[in-house]
C-alpha cells in the first residue's frame, strides 16, 4: 500500500450509538481523544451532523468548538464531516465557520452536504425535496461570505445585501469547502463545480463503489478545469472496532453497527473496519487502493482505547 499520502481522521462521538457508550462524552474525554489521536498518527478530528434523529445526537458545531483549542495546540485539522447546510442559514454558518477557523488556528475543513434525513427538515419546516437546490444556493452564498467583504447575494432561497462577516477566518480567501456525495453523477458534478474536496460515506459506499464514483468525479473535475490529482477524496463515517481476537471484535461491534446502520452487519463488505490488526489492514487496503484520502474512522466503543489501538496496529504498519 502507498504510504506518505495516506492520512487519517477520527470521528468524535456526536451520536449515541445503540449498544455503544451509555453516556455522552465529557469534555475530558474529548480532549483525551484529540491527544490520543495526535500521538497515534491521526491528522484530523471530524464530526457528523443531525438535529432530530432516531438516536440522540450532540450539536456538531458546539462539539467541534469544544476541542478546537486543543486541536490547535496539537496541530490537528478539524472538520465537519459533514454538516447539513440546508438546515441552517448561510450567513449564520459563515460566522460560525469563520469563528471555528480562528479557534483552531486556521486549520478548518468545512464539510457540507444536502442532508439525508427527512425528520431534520420536517422539524425545522424546510422542504426536504428542495434540499439539493437549497444546498447549491447556500454553498455559493457561504463561500462569498467567507472570502469577500460586503457581500450581496440574490439566490433562489437566500437573499441579503451588503453583509460582512467579521472577524474573518484565518485561512485566505477562506476555509476549504468539501462537499459530500454518495456517488451519483449529479452529486459528483456538484462536488466538482462548487467544492474544494469530496467527502464520501463508508456507511453508504463500498470501496469499489467509491472507486467508480471517483472516476465520475475525475471527469467532472476536468470539465470544471480542476486537477483530479490534487483534489481531496475523503471517506468518513467508517465504523471501527479492533481486538486482537477478530471474532471477538465482530461479536462486540457487529450488533452495535447493525442497529445503528439499519442493515445486517457484513464484516467483509468494506463498509466498516472491524477485526484484528491484519484483518483491518486488509479491509483498509481496498479503500486506499480506491484512492481514499483521508480515511476517517468512527470507534463504536471505547474511543480513546480504540484510537490508540488503531495507531499501534494499523497506522504504524503503513
Amino acid at each position: 500500500m502507498p504510504g506518505p499520502e495516506i492520512s487519517f481522521g477520527i470521528h468524535l462521538p456526536t451520536r449515541s450509538l445503540r449498544g455503544g457508550e451509555p453516556e455522552p462524552p465529557t469534555p475530558e474525554l474529548l480532549n483525551q481523544m484529540v491527544d490520543s489521536a495526535k500521538d497515534a498518527g491521526f491528522s484530523s478530528i471530524w464530526v457528523t451532523d443531525h438535529i432530530v434523529f432516531f438516536d440522540p445526537w450532540l450539536d456538531c458545531m458546539l462539539l467541534l468548538a469544544s476541542i478546537a483549542g486543543r486541536a490547535k495546540e496539537r496541530d490537528m485539522a478539524i472538520a465537519t464531516g459533514v454538516m447539513g447546510l440546508p438546515l441552517r442559514h448561510p450567513v449564520a454558518m459563515a460566522q460560525s465557520f469563520a469563528t471555528l477557523d480562528i479557534l483552531c488556528g486556521g486549520n478548518l475543513i468545512v464539510g457540507v452536504g444536502e442532508g439525508s434525513t427527512r425528520s431534520d427538515f420536517d422539524a425545522l419546516g424546510i422542504p426536504f425535496d428542495q434540499r439539493r437546490k437549497i444546498l447549491n444556493d447556500g454553498i455559493v452564498a457561504m463561500r462569498a461570505l467567507l472570502s469577500e467583504q460586503n457581500v450581496t447575494h440574490q439566490g433562489e432561497f437566500y437573499s441579503f445585501e451588503n453583509v460582512r462577516i467579521a472577524p474573518a477566518s484565518i485561512q485566505k480567501p477562506g476555509p476549504p469547502i468539501w462537499i459530500s456525495s454518495w456517488g451519483s453523477p449529479a452529486g459528483m458534478r456538484r462536488v466538482a463545480q462548487l467544492g474544494d474536496g469530496w467527502v464520501a460515506s463508508a456507511l453508504h459506499s463500498t470501496p469499489e463503489e467509491f472507486g467508480e464514483a471517483k472516476w465520475l468525479l475525475s471527469g467532472a473535475l476536468l470539465s470544471a478545469s480542476k486537477d483530479p490529482n490534487t483534489f481531496p477524496h475523503a471517506v468518513d463515517t467508517m465504523f471501527m472496532y479492533m481486538d486482537e481476537d477478530g471474532d471477538r471484535a465482530r461479536a462486540i461491534a457487529g450488533p452495535i453497527i447493525g442497529r445503528s446502520s439499519g442493515s445486517p452487519f457484513d464484516p467483509e463488505s468494506g463498509h466498516y473496519l472491524v477485526g484484528n490488526g491484519d484483518e483491518c489492514l486488509r479491509l483498509l487496503a481496498r479503500w486506499i487502493d480506491a484512492g481514499a484520502r483521508p480515511v476517517c474512522v468512527w470507534p463504536v466503543l471505547d474511543p480513546v482505547g480504540q484510537v490508540r489501538k488503531f495507531g499501534e496496529e494499523v497506522i504504524s504498519r503503513l
